[in-house]
Formats: structure tokens, C-alpha cells, sequence
């Protein structure tokens, strides 16, 4: 029984009958550079940015709001003292649950949004190597090397700006 081998390459493309493929074509993209200047990552990151600066606008109101509050603490009279510390204790503790609780959910918010973007670059990836008949497309990340004549990367992120300005 004679067994053959195909042996691949980057950059060779071969003929493999006895698999039934014609050409092994095989490229490569740069994920973290599609991530990147991928138009939507960047249109989320401004939405994000903004949601993240209006609560640090939302935390600065709290912070000189409990300000306000010590300062007012030193003209009141034991009685009346010893509540309003209780109201600025309370408002301080308010104060690191909201700070706590606005980072918790920009972040959660900004992954969920990141492995959105990371599933459409993978869609995007699989339609690019079906259309163009590739046998296989890696990640840069993942390779040691690579000719740059086989990186797709450009043209793949051509195609996600593309659609994702299509999407209405």
C-alpha cells in the first residue's frame, strides 16, 4: 500500500488529488490590527468614552455634593452633627458604590461589546476565505512567520468598513 504525503507550505500552493482539492490556498490577517481600525470598534469606543465621561461628570456632582455636606457638618451643633454624619457616611458610601458599580458596568459593557466585534471579524473572515477559495486562514498571532504577500489582512478590513458601512 503506497501512502502520499502533501506537504504545505506558506506561500506554495499545491495540487493534492487524492484529498480532492485542487489548491491548497492559505493566508493570513493580523485580528488584532482588524480589531483595531475597524470602523465600528471605533465608533463603540466613542460611545463608550462618552458614557464614561458623563459619569465622571455624574461622579464629580456626588463628590463635591458630599463636600458641601463636611463642610456644612462643622456648623451645626452636637445634636444636629452627630445626624448629619450619619448622611454623610451614607452618602459616602453611596459614592464608592456608584464609582464601583460605573466601572463594573463600562467594562462589562465595553467586553461585550469587544466579543461582538471579534464574532463579526470572524464572519467576515469565513465569508473573505470562501469567496476567494482559501483552504485556510490563520491568525498572525498564532504564526512564526508569514510572506507578507500572503497577509489579508488590508483586504479583509477593506470588506468589515465596507459592510459595516452599509448597515443602516
Amino acid at each position: 500500500m503506497r501512502r502520499v504525503i502533501c506537504l504545505v507550505l506558506f506561500g506554495v500552493s499545491l495540487t493534492c488529488p487524492l484529498l480532492g482539492a485542487e489548491e491548497f490556498k492559505i493566508a493570513y490577517v493580523d485580528v488584532g490590527k482588524l480589531f483595531d481600525h475597524y470602523e465600528r470598534t471605533k465608533a463603540s469606543e466613542a460611545v463608550l468614552e462618552k458614557k464614561g465621561k458623563q459619569k465622571e461628570t455624574e461622579l464629580e456632582g456626588r463628590v463635591n455634593e458630599l463636600k458641601k455636606l463636611r463642610e456644612s457638618l462643622e456648623l451645626l451643633n452636637d445634636k444636629a452633627r452627630e445626624a448629619k454624619a450619619r448622611e454623610i457616611e451614607a452618602k459616602a458610601d453611596e459614592l464608592k458604590r456608584f464609582r464601583t458599580n460605573s466601572a463594573r458596568d463600562l467594562r462589562q459593557e465595553r467586553d461585550e461589546v469587544a466579543q461582538q466585534i471579534l464574532q463579526e471579524i470572524q464572519a467576515v473572515v469565513t465569508d473573505y476565505g470562501k469567496t476567494n477559495g482559501f483552504s485556510i486562514i490563520l491568525d498572525e498571532r498564532t504564526m512564526l512567520y508569514g510572506q507578507p504577500a500572503y497577509d489579508a489582512t488590508d483586504e479583509v478590513l477593506a470588506l468589515l468598513n465596507r459592510r459595516y458601512k452599509a448597515k443602516p
